[in-house]
């Protein structure tokens, strides 16, 4: 048997080698990448930048619009839609709230925030612990002036009142006292006066008497020298007693003087015992205006101080504010404050309830309002003025509800005064 030969390749076939160097890349150092492998880079490219344009317009339009852009869109917007009333769009929102009419020309547009006409902060005038509150003691809820809010442990202030009372009612018995009896102590010193004018007469006749008798040695000296001096004794006293009696009897004179102090000190007493009531009474608090809580911060055997400034006692009970009056607070930049004055008629849209159809229902344009002032001085960092317009005739109905305290409106100024901001300052 013969060994087997390795088949000879034909020559029309292509070698081992040559098939795997065919296989291998070619070298590609020398190619030139196409056109169109760039496009997509540049499509990117193109798309961030106009991303970043579109984002940069909303933000200025949004809160931090340029009043400039802003004021050349709503002219702009009042020119298309003169007189045409709010009419609900194709998808059963309601449309854009009307525009000024010609006659309310818009000659500038500003976002502001809500701000309480009066924001009270409800503190206890008196210190304690709070041993009843009011079940409707909460956020959002209205009360009445007068209106219980809670009530402070009485105990304490309740026995300084009785304490000053009683002390009060001993300086009236004093003060009567004085008054009642002037005429009975005058009596009484004069009567005083009487007895010692009667002995200074006794001892003068018997020390005259013995000094007769001591001449010829009939009376001792022991009994000269006591008549003697009891005499000048009575003598000083009978004085003494004339004088009390001038002072008590002039007008003006020492027993006026201390029914007048008596009178006086029960007077402070008795202000003193009203003090002390008046402090009882503050025990309970009420409520000081029409308002409704916007803040609770003390609960329920909570321990209340107005001068408290530690965290575990707190030195007020709540917040109110009376939201049928409130203004929009604006700041306006210095190029546009000439266009603005104090007693401007405004129109305030809420944002929250640009296309909120109750509300446009009710008030198609928006609150009605003026510019009640312009503040004096401006703000350096925003190179803007502050502006106050104030809202017009929310209803108690309509308190917080529409306009809400630190809410954004956009306000529009108009060309023309209102008729009811006659204290909103001079022109």
């Amino acid at each position: 048997m013969t060994p087997s030969q390795p088949p000879v390749p034909s020559p029309g076939t292509p070698s081992l080698g040559e098939r795997v160097r065919s296989l291998r890349l070619g070298d590609t150092r020398d190619q030139r990448p196409a056109r169109w492998q760039y496009l997509p880079w540049a499509f990117v490219v193109a798309l961030a930048f106009a991303t970043g344009l579109l984002g940069y317009r909303a933000y200025r339009v949004s809160g931090t619009a340029d009043p400039d852009a802003v004021r050349q869109a709503a002219l702009e917007l009042a020119k298309k839609n003169v007189g045409k009333p709010s009419e609900p769009d194709g998808s059963g929102t309601p449309g854009a709230p009307s525009t000024p009419t010609s006659s309310e020309e818009v000659v500038l547009q500003s976002k502001g925030y809500v701000v309480p006409f009066s924001l009270i902060q409800v503190s206890p005038r008196v210190g304690g612990q709070l041993i009843k509150i009011n079940e409707r003691f909460r956020e959002g809820e209205r009360f009445a002036k007068g209106d219980f809010l809670a009530q402070i442990d009485p105990k304490e202030y309740l026995f300084e009142r009785d304490q000053l009372v009683a002390a009060a009612e001993a300086a009236k018995r004093r003060y009567l006292d004085l008054k009642e009896n002037a005429e009975e102590e005058v009596l009484q010193a004069e009567a005083d006066l009487e007895e010692v004018k009667n002995s200074s007469q006794q001892w003068k006749l018997e020390m005259d008497r013995n000094l007769k008798l001591a001449r010829g040695n009939a009376v001792a000296i022991r009994e000269l020298e006591q008549a003697q001096y009891s005499y000048q004794s009575m003598s000083a006293k009978q004085r003494r007693l004339e004088s009390y009696l001038r002072m008590i009897k002039k007008d003006n004179g020492r027993l006026q003087l201390r029914i007048q102090a008596a009178e006086q000190d029960w007077k402070q007493a008795e202000e003193r015992a009203k003090s002390a009531q008046m402090r009882l009474d503050w025990c309970r608090l009420e409520a000081p205006v029409n308002g409704i809580i916007l803040t609770k911060k003390a609960e329920l055997h909570n321990l209340v101080n107005p001068s408290a400034f530690s965290s575990g006692i707190s030195a007020s009970l709540c917040e109110m504010a009376d939201l049928t009056k409130v203004e929009i607070d604006l700041s306006i930049q210095e190029r546009d404050v000439a266009l603005l004055r104090p007693g401007q008629a405004c129109l305030i849209m809420p944002e929250a309830f640009q296309k909120h159809k109750p509300f446009l229902d009710k008030h198609p344009k928006g609150y009605k309002g003026y510019i009640s002032r312009l503040m004096p001085t401006a703000d350096r960092a925003k190179g803007a003025v502050p502006v106050r317009v104030w809202v017009k005739n929310i209803t108690p109905e309509e308190a917080g509800v529409y306009l809400k305290p630190d809410m954004g409106a956009l306000v529009s100024f108009l060309n023309m005064d209102d008729p009811d901001a006659k204290n909103a300052g001079a022109k």
